[in-house]
Order: structure tokens, then sequence, then C-alpha cells
């Protein structure tokens, strides 16, 4: 999964991977049962904090984009 951070954007850090998310879903790049990176791997490879991460992750299962399986 490639997502592109900007630390200079305005934008939040959380939502710039939310909407990047958001585009591969409603593009067909992810598709149904696609397993995402950890909270844990995708923190270290974009160097930002795990906590970030999560939030982003939050953010899409509450709207729906993804479904969280805890331990896995």
């Amino acid at each position: 999964m490639n997502i592109i951070i900007s630390n200079s954007s305005m934008e939040p850090i959380y939502e710039q991977i939310t909407g990047q998310v958001k585009s591969m879903i409603l593009e067909g790049k992810l598709q149904e049962n696609t397993v995402l990176p950890s909270v844990r791997s995708l923190s270290k490879n974009l160097k930002i904090s795990a906590l970030t991460v999560k939030k982003a992750y939050d953010c899409l299962e509450q709207e729906g984009f993804i479904i969280t399986v805890h331990g896995k």
C-alpha cells in the first residue's frame, strides 16, 4: 500500500491517511478482504506515531470503510 504523507500540508496526517485509503477503496485498488498493514508496521514505514495511524483506522472504521479485527 503506497501512502504519501506531506508534513508541509495543513491537513492533519491522520486525515491524509484516511483520504488516501478511501480513494484506494473507491477506485478499486483495495478490494474487499484485503488486509491493511498493521498500525505498528504502517507507522514504522511512514515514520509517524502509531497513535496517528490508529486514529486514521478508527475514523475509517466509523465511516464503514474498513472492519478492524483485533489481534490480526
